[in-house]
């Protein structure tokens, strides 16, 4: 069998139910419970308007996604797809952009627990980053199985959590305790002009990252097609149900303006209510989802990870896989050494690395998600207005960046990395040509002459 094949094999120990729960709780990270308020902050009231653009791009960039897998079932993950159909130098870029996004999310993941755990555990803090970063990497080398069953508890903690929170806010709406703030009955609903509602995308696209891995974790079920077409079509409940729900019922019981970035708009909410052991619950909530996104960003970034020395764009020893279980060990301490590293350079030089990382994510998500939809178009003919409208949406994201000054510089940084990857990528072929050529040719057999 062809390795990455959508076909069953040793690794498929995850059933329907860790494939359904994952796809859930997937795109439900610290970056949707803290990071919403980056966005709300950005656009204001029309942030809804943001998430539902959003919402919609990822419904249709996933359908898409699904689509090319069911078509192509022998040719692994969507990075091993684009690099099949599009080229090498696409899969090169797919790769490693999406590698970037996922390491620096880790690292940020890797951070942020320990800040949640800080207060909790009289260790020194960058003892608990490693802590929390040696528990999620020990487990996802212990089994597949055992990653499914973590991601599930997580998984539906986190779904509980933002369905129970949805519900107190729509009780308190009904019951007159609070009333629909002045952010929907009075002032501006644009207090930022209509560019800022695209220009706060990038935000909210990098804040569902995570829709992909029901994708590679059904790779590893025993029924890969079946549950992909089922995550197909959960897509909508899970992006428009939760998201738009939950900030919907925040805009209602707080006025934007009072919701600052990186604090968490939910705690706001509660604590407005007065809901008892507020903080409590909403440290164990905001825990449960960084362990869940570390979970579950090692698990798909290491397969990546594997794909892409597979296709030879990174050293070959990373292919290796335990051959009882199919687990790529070293792609595994690969990437939880790179997150180590970036979670590092974050305090020694905050504004260096770690700050270029976080500026450049949400173009390397939104040049990820317009590889996968140029990928349907150049493989299929048939069915190509959703495709063609879907890469227009992007685009006009990217315009958007453009036109806003505040995202500005992140488009030239994003724009800038990928010139440099696409550069490397030039290097690395080069490299590969040369070593090909030098090859000397193989020796003739015993007992035979040289042709």
């Amino acid at each position: 069998m062809a390795p990455g094949s959508i076909d069953s094999t040793p690794a498929a120990s995850l059933r329907i139910r860790h494939i359904t729960m994952i796809s859930l709780g997937g795109v439900m990270g610290a970056g949707f419970f803290i990071g919403s308020s980056g966005a709300i902050a950005m656009a204001g009231p029309a942030v809804l308007l943001s998430y539902a653009f959003a919402g919609i791009l990822i419904f249709f960039v996933n359908l898409i996604l699904c689509d090319l897998l069911g078509r192509t079932p022998h040719r692994g993950s969507f990075v091993s797809q684009v690099g099949h159909i599009l080229g090498p130098r696409y899969g090169f870029v797919m790769g490693w952009t999406y590698l970037l996004v996922w390491i620096t999310t880790l690292a940020a993941e890797i951070m942020a627990a320990a800040s949640l755990l800080a207060p909790l555990v009289p260790l020194p803090y960058w003892l608990l980053e490693l802590l929390v970063l040696g528990s999620m990497t020990a487990l996802n080398l212990a089994s597949v199985r055992g990653y499914g069953e973590t991601e599930y508890c997580l998984s539906f903690t986190k779904v509980a959590a933002v369905v129970i929170f949805i519900l107190i806010g729509v009780i308190a709406l009904a019951t007159g305790h609070h009333v629909p703030h002045a952010a929907f009955l009075g002032g501006s609903l644009f207090p930022h002009g209509g560019v800022a509602i695209l220009s706060a995308v990038p935000i909210v696209v990098f804040s569902m990252a995570g829709t992909e891995i029901g994708t590679i974790a059904a790779l590893d079920s025993d029924q890969p097609k079946k549950n992909i077409a089922r995550l197909a079509r959960t897509i909508a409940i899970r992006l428009l149900g939760f998201y738009l729900s939950s900030i919907a019922v925040i805009l209602c019981l707080l006025p934007w303006q009072s919701i600052a970035p990186g604090h968490s708009p939910f705690l706001q909410v509660l604590d407005a209510l007065h809901i008892p052991f507020a903080d409590t619950l909403m440290t164990i909530v905001i825990l449960a989802a960084v362990l869940s996104t570390l979970n579950s960003g090692l698990y798909a970034s290491s397969r990546i990870l594997r794909d892409v020395a597979l296709a030879g764009n990174a050293p070959a020893t990373l292919r290796a896989t335990a051959p009882a279980s199919g687990i790529p060990h070293r792609a595994i301490l690969c990437v939880a050494a790179a997150s180590a590293a970036v979670a590092a350079s974050a305090i020694l030089s905050p504004t260096l690395v770690f700050a270029f990382l976080i500026s450049v994510v949400g173009v390397f998500i939104i040049a990820g998600n317009m590889m996968i939809v140029l990928a349907r178009l150049y493989l299929v003919r048939d069915g190509r207005r959703a495709a063609l409208l879907t890469l227009a949406g992007l685009a006009a994201v990217l315009v958007a960046m453009a036109v806003d000054p505040h995202a500005r510089h992140e488009l030239a940084l994003g724009v800038a990395a990928i010139g440099g990857i696409l550069g490397l990528e030039r290097i690395v072929s080069a490299l590969r040509r040369r070593a090909g050529e030098g090859r000397a040719p193989p020796e003739p057999a015993r007992g035979q002459s040289a042709p």
